[in-house]
């Protein structure tokens, strides 16, 4: 192997790296999006749930769980 090689794949190594850490930025994006998501929603589930009683009670029997 001599040292073009070496230096392709260096640079295909880097390429590589920057393509995920694009990657990982755009995944922790959604992430922060879902969860602001999730927060709203429990936030209006809550509201509702004073207003108007529980919603989702847990069955009394596991075996009733599908």
């Amino acid at each position: 192997m001599d040292k073009e090689d070496l230096k392709q794949q260096l640079e295909e190594k880097d390429k590589q790296i920057k393509k995920l850490c694009a990657e990982v930025g755009n995944l922790e994006f959604q992430i922060t999006d879902y969860r602001q998501i999730v927060q709203e929603l429990s936030d209006r589930l809550k509201n509702y749930e004073t207003l108007h009683g529980t919603v989702f009670r847990p069955s009394k029997n596991i075996s009733d769980q599908k």
